[in-house]
């Protein structure tokens, strides 16, 4: 901080550049600016908010003056920002770009901010008006009806008692050390949620605050209802599926430490609890956890570095741990605790069920690689075998679930003439075919138009609806089960929190028989009727060019034929295939987790892929082709000079590419990909320095993601 009159600081401005900016502070002002003060800030003819950092000298350029403090909003924490400090050193993203996590959206909104500080001060006069107004309270009675209620209305469940495993579970997370991870291994069904709502009982009555991260919406309103019943004051609920409104009352009142558990998705891991004492990751092992956009964080990985920043306990919970956490236990970073009986004590039968109802095939079939999309089902998609299981489970008054990884009503359109796809003219790939066929969707952009009727390339009419959706497996199932009321969930009908709530309040409450869906259906649900589980055409992410495709296709597997006989019934797990014979499918169904967890690290030993070795994705995307090539030979040649000038060896450090991404164009964007393989003891920030992706020619054009999960 300089001694004269000009005071300068420097600050992370949201939404405006990668770099860190300095802004010339009024004297005036200086007592009331503290690290994490939110303030306006002049940017290019624009007020944007931005976050003290530090002082600094007066530098040699010219300098603004900040325009003001953001009125009623604390501070961010000291321990926020020094975990952001951490993803932006870890994850190679600049504060700049970074700062933007430590808050949702309105809190970045100079406008937002505005009209909130107007609610605020309309509501204070209200409340004035009111109070002036207000004539003296007659006496009411110590005790009556409407207290009683009110009292009820604001009291907590008291929590159910734990079993003898449960009890040992929750003592050695209970006496473990603050800053220190555990990972809670329990079969689906074994009741770690109860365990949970322990230890969140437990550090409330320490004085301390607790977060409990979910990997998906679709869990949050059955979790939520769960942790409201015993912590209905306390708690705060945080996931974009909440309107702005009630998003930016739920994050204030954590804030203002008016909320001392939190219930959240991925960008929860920064709500701003004071005195954190636990943090609960359900369904670690969720890709869900990974960000997509840069910076590229993995929440689970943020909760574990937040828990030893701030002293606090860190459970990581899943029946199918990720092999990140299982390697993690295997070097002693991280405990582990089991719970190893499911606590409806029921045991589920399996079998395995081959169909294969063809009309055309794009071949793989001689090559034994066997997949839904290659095929075009014609009438019955669904073997009769499992038809009849369904029927019996709805003749038994039961409840059963149809899960399959594909949205849509077919998977794509096929010319027979001349084997081309409909496509996506701002993208290289398919779109996939919705209501009922008549539609052509994006997923990557969104671009949506009716379905053409002659072939783009050759004309031709005939055109095919290849593979298998979730739309035409909901209109299959309740023709060929006569009475059986079926419902879908996918993300195609999840327009709004209140229609996830109805359509699994129906499941919940029995209206619904039988729930179509993809493989959100298969994550931490709890429906005690539910004695079926479908799933579809499992090899369909077995044969894909990703190391990890035997462990999501295994954790999808155990996951979903956890969802059945979780009540006094016993359960039933109907997978069909279309021909394919794979160890993880058996395994799967055994229920071999151990086994697989040490059989898949040997084989990621012999590959050489995380988490043995540290990986790094660099993504650059350019409307033009060949400019993109251009840069992305400038950036390997540089990487592999820096490398040489470190003495790094081709067994410490190997880098693939540059080359055509998967999806060699994204949303009228060409995309180019070069992979770094690492060993696990190199910080990223040695391999990728952050003054090369931060420099102005590639601002707009790179995502670097750290650790990445898809290649796509």
């Amino acid at each position: 901080m300089s001694g004269s009159s000009d005071i300068f600081a420097v600050f992370a401005v949201a939404h405006a550049t990668a770099h860190e900016l300095t802004y010339q502070v009024p004297v005036e002002w200086a007592e009331q600016l503290q690290a994490g003060r939110l303030c306006r800030l002049p940017v290019q003819g624009r007020l944007l908010i931005g976050v003290f950092l530090r002082w600094c000298d007066k530098p040699a350029f010219a300098c603004r003056a900040i325009a003001g403090f953001v009125e009623h909003c604390p501070p961010l924490k000291t321990r926020i920002l020094e975990l952001l400090e951490w993803v932006s050193h870890y994850y190679l993203s600049p504060m700049g770009r970074t700062i933007h996590l430590a808050g949702p959206g309105f809190l970045w909104s100079v406008e937002a901010q505005s009209k909130r500080l107007k609610r605020l001060e309309k509501n204070h006069q209200t409340i004035v008006e009111t109070s002036r107004n207000k004539r003296k309270p007659r006496t009411m009675p110590a005790a009556g009806p409407a207290s009683d209620s009110l009292a009820q209305a604001h009291s907590s469940a008291p929590l159910k008692t734990l079993n003898t495993e449960q009890q040992s579970a929750y003592l050695q997370i209970a006496a473990s050390a603050a800053g220190h991870t555990t990972l809670l291994q329990g079969v689906t069904g074994s009741g770690k949620t109860e365990v949970y709502l322990h230890l969140v009982a437990e550090t409330l009555r320490h004085g301390q605050s607790a977060l409990i991260l979910l990997p998906e919406i679709a869990l949050t309103p059955q979790m939520c209802e769960r942790f409201r019943v015993h912590f209905p004051t306390e708690l705060a609920v945080l996931h974009s599926g909440l309107t702005s409104v009630a998003y930016e009352r739920e994050w204030f009142r954590v804030a203002n430490n008016q909320a001392r558990v939190v219930l959240g998705v991925r960008s929860a891991v920064f709500a701003p609890l004071e005195q954190l004492g636990l943090i609960v990751v359900d369904e670690e092992h969720e890709q869900s956890y990974k960000c997509d956009e840069f910076p590229c964080y993995h929440a689970r990985d943020v909760a574990v570095k937040r828990a030893h920043l701030e002293g606090a306990r860190c459970v990581l919970g899943s029946a199918t741990p990720s092999l990140e956490s299982y390697f993690n236990v295997q070097r002693k970073r991280y405990s582990i605790v089991h719970l190893q009986a499911k606590h409806s004590r029921q045991t589920n039968q399996m079998d395995i069920f081959q169909f294969r109802p063809q009309l055309h095939s794009t071949g793989g079939l001689n090559r034994g690689v066997v997949r839904s999309s290659q095929f075009a089902f014609s009438g019955q998609v669904i073997a009769p075998g499992v038809i009849e299981r369904l029927a019996q489970t709805h003749a038994k008054g039961e409840q059963s679930m149809v899960i399959i990884n594909r949205r849509g009503f077919a998977q794509f359109a096929l010319c027979t003439d001349c084997g081309e796809a409909l496509r996506c003219p701002h993208c290289s790939v398919s779109t996939t075919l919705h209501a009922k066929g008549a539609r052509e969707l994006c997923h990557y952009c969104g671009f949506s138009r009716s379905t053409l009727t002659v072939c783009p390339g050759c004309g031709s009419s005939n055109l095919v609806q290849m593979g298998l959706g979730t739309q035409n497996l909901e209109q299959e199932i309740a023709e060929r089960v006569p009475g059986l009321v079926v419902d879908r969930l996918d993300r195609d009908v999840l327009t709004s929190q209140t229609r996830l709530a109805s359509i699994l309040s129906k499941f919940k409450t029995g209206e619904t028989e039988c729930l179509v869906g993809t493989q959100m259906l298969s994550k931490g649900h709890d429906f005690p009727r539910v004695t079926l589980v479908v799933v579809l055409n499992v090899e369909d992410g077995l044969f894909i060019p990703d190391y990890r495709a035997s462990e999501r296709t295994f954790q999808l597997l155990c996951q979903a034929a956890g969802r059945s006989g979780r009540g006094h019934l016993s359960g039933f797990v109907a997978v069909q295939s279309l021909g394919a014979s794979h160890p993880v499918i058996h395994r799967a169904l055994k229920g071999d987790v151990d086994l697989f967890l040490q059989d898949e690290l040997k084989m990621r030993e012999l590959g050489w892929h995380p988490p043995v070795s540290r990986q790094i994705l660099i993504e650059l995307h350019h409307s033009n082709e060949s400019l993109l090539m251009h840069k992305a030979m400038a950036i390997q040649k540089e990487l592999t000079h820096l490398w040489t000038s470190q003495s790094l060896s081709p067994q410490d450090v190997r880098l693939t590419g540059p080359m055509p991404a998967s999806l060699s164009k994204l949303k009228g964007s060409y995309r180019v990909h070069l992979v770094i393989a690492a060993r696990k003891d190199i910080h990223p920030s040695r391999l990728v320095p952050v003054e090369l992706t931060s420099r102005k020619e590639f601002h707009s054009i790179i995502k670097v993601d750290v650790d990445p999960f898809s290649f796509l």
